[in-house]
């Protein structure tokens, strides 16, 4: 025989984990009171067509000791009947704001839906009184709630609460009444004007001697005709007061953002400096008005952490402590339908504005531009690239040139530059963070090899042979050159080349730059270590010699071939040579490379004497 039984609730047990564990601020019950207000306010405007006065008003009291401290809030809204504040304040996860439907138009105009905010306020009080003037009644009803889970309701005569609203005083826990009235005032005003900035009801708090409209200077968005009404001085100005950052004063540049339902609408500021890609993406949301976080990530994609973004929905699902929203369907569409939105706002800025944009997060748009063929399409001849000339951008290298080569690294520019700049041939350095993506998926997009790739070992195009007779007279000291850098991976080259001022250059490919640095790195390493890297240089297949091209139309080298020295002295300054190209390409030097160095100078100076 079975029997069906209920759960017991401790309800003290069940308000200390809801009011001191659901929600990651204990101001949070700021929040919790500034919603119940607002909703009750729209609540009675939407049951008397005629009323259109809502505010609400807070103050902060202290007694004459200064003991205790009492917050008193107050809303011209609709109030409780007497089935309302059983059902609403004595019910846990009971709401007046009916079905949770989330979604549907006639849920859109409220913030609170879990009936549960109320309880926040434990964090801060031991009992919460709550005295209501219900607007269809014309009844006055106080509750008292306790933190044990108890709680009491007595009807008022009409003079205790004369005006239409609900009225909650909180009485301070000692701890928090401890602390001196400015703080405690200041720490109002500030959670207070977070919460409720673009709120449409007035919030005014006072203080022993002001009352001071909180939000008179932002709530005049509530809908997207809002914000695009509003001019570009006072856009800016709505982010300077939100953000509050010293960084952000300097704001130039927004776009206004929305979906296709119109239920969710942005302004994306633009940061006036350059961010990481691995920032993180900090935007302010809210919800029907309210604020639910200025840590929000999910709501705006990824590839858009050049901006700081306000955004205000009615559509999306916010989780209990209403400080996120919830990963579903709804976010992902919603961050899609913005990114989409910003996209077209780029490409409908003046070109001025765009330059200033991609000077300032180039980054960004190389990132977003790897993945998007239209954008990159749009802003591909203002992106800019780093060539000999410096900084330049590719509208500029097209209007010059019909093909433009590129390196794969920046050891392969450096090593090459100089050469290449002799040529005149227009060459980018695509060693850094996306060119090289960004050049090649600009040839698909152009639907021809407009950039080419040029690795080092490809500039022997620019070198030119000795002449036969010269070939004769230097073989035997090539070979014996050859033979003594041969423990370097290095053969020596002699050619002809420009500039002329240039005496060598040392051309090594990809393979061999990592067999340089896997020795390297073994020789500063520990026994054990450079051991291992040892062995993994053993078992590798050995890469191709790189070559040190000695120019003969340079002096130096000329005066060295031509001196009539001997062989180890041509070779002594050879390999001083050498290890100077090594100097030249941004090569780390090996220890052996810093012995012969100084070897090849002693031998120098002793030759001057």
């Amino acid at each position: 025989m079975s029997q069906e039984s209920r759960f017991q609730v401790n309800l003290a047990g069940m308000i200390d984990i809801l009011s001191n564990h659901l929600y990651s601020d204990q101001n949070v019950y700021i929040r919790e009171l500034l919603q119940n207000g607002t909703d009750a306010i729209r609540a009675r405007k939407l049951w008397d067509s005629q009323f259109d006065a809502g505010e609400i008003n807070v103050e902060l009291q202290q007694d004459q000791n200064a003991n205790s401290k009492t917050l008193v809030f107050a809303d011209n809204g609709i109030g409780l009947t007497a089935d309302e504040v059983e059902v609403f304040l004595a019910t846990i996860a009971s709401s007046s704001k009916g079905e949770k439907n989330f979604g549907e138009s006639s849920e859109q105009s409220f913030i609170g839906r879990f009936g549960i905010g109320l309880l926040s306020c434990f964090v801060v009080t031991t009992q919460i009184r709550l005295v209501t003037h219900s607007a269809k009644t014309g009844t006055v009803l106080e509750w008292n709630g306790k933190g044990d889970g108890t709680y009491e309701i007595r009807e008022l005569a009409p003079e205790a609460h004369p005006e239409i609203g609900t009225t909650v005083y909180l009485t301070y826990k000692a701890e928090i009444a401890a602390e001196t009235y400015a703080d405690l005032h200041s720490t109002l005003r500030e959670y207070m004007f977070q919460y409720g900035a673009c709120l449409e009801v007035p919030i005014y708090l006072k203080d022993q001697r002001t009352r001071v409209w909180l939000n008179e200077h932002s709530n005049k968005v509530g809908s997207l005709p809002d914000l695009q009404a509003l001019s570009r001085n006072e856009v800016l100005q709505f982010g300077r007061t939100l953000f509050g950052a010293d960084e952000m004063r300097s704001l130039q540049d927004y776009f206004i953002l929305h979906n296709e339902s119109g239920n969710t609408f942005a302004v994306a500021y633009v940061i006036p400096f350059a961010v990481s890609t691995h920032a993180r993406k900090l935007h302010r949301a809210y919800l029907n008005r309210m604020f639910v976080s200025d840590a929000v990530e999910e709501v705006m994609p990824e590839w858009a952490f050049f901006t700081r973004t306000v955004i205000w929905t009615k559509e999306l699902q916010p989780v209990a402590s209403r400080e996120a929203f919830y990963q579903n369907e709804a976010l992902e569409r919603v961050s899609q339908e913005l990114g989409a939105s910003l996209k077209q706002q780029i490409k409908a800025m003046p070109e001025k504005q765009l330059q200033r944009l991609l000077n300032t997060h180039y980054l960004a748009f190389k990132a977003l531009a790897c993945e998007d063929s239209e954008l990159l399409q749009f802003i591909y001849p203002h992106l800019n690239f780093r060539t000999l000339n410096g900084e330049e951008n590719l509208q500029t290298l097209l209007s010059r040139s019909e093909v433009v080569y590129y390196t794969q690294t920046v050891d392969e520019f450096r090593q090459i530059a100089d050469v290449v700049r002799a040529q005149q041939m227009p060459l980018i350095n695509g060693g850094y963070a996306y060119d090289s993506a960004i050049l090649r998926h600009l040839n698909g997009i152009l639907g021809h090899e407009v950039f080419k790739l040029f690795q080092a070992e490809d500039v022997e195009f620019a070198f030119q042979p000795l002449f036969p007779e010269e070939e004769r007279a230097f073989a035997d000291l090539l070979r014996q050159l050859n033979a003594r850098l041969q423990t370097h991976q290095v053969e020596v080259v002699l050619n002809y080349f420009s500039p002329h001022d240039i005496p060598m250059l040392y051309i090594c490919n990809q393979q061999k730059q990592a067999e340089r640095e896997l020795g390297r790195v073994a020789e500063a390493s520990n026994d054990l270590f450079g051991g291992i890297l040892g062995s993994l240089q053993e078992e590798a297949e050995s890469a191709p010699l790189a070559q040190l091209y000695l120019n003969f139309h340079n002096e130096v080298v000329q005066s060295v071939f031509c001196s009539g020295k001997s062989v180890d002295a041509i070779c002594n300054v050879v390999e001083v040579l050498y290890v100077q190209a090594l100097l030249m390409g941004h090569y780390p030097l090996k220890k052996d490379e810093v012995t012969l160095m100084n070897t090849g100078l002693l031998h120098i100076i002793k030759a001057m004497k």
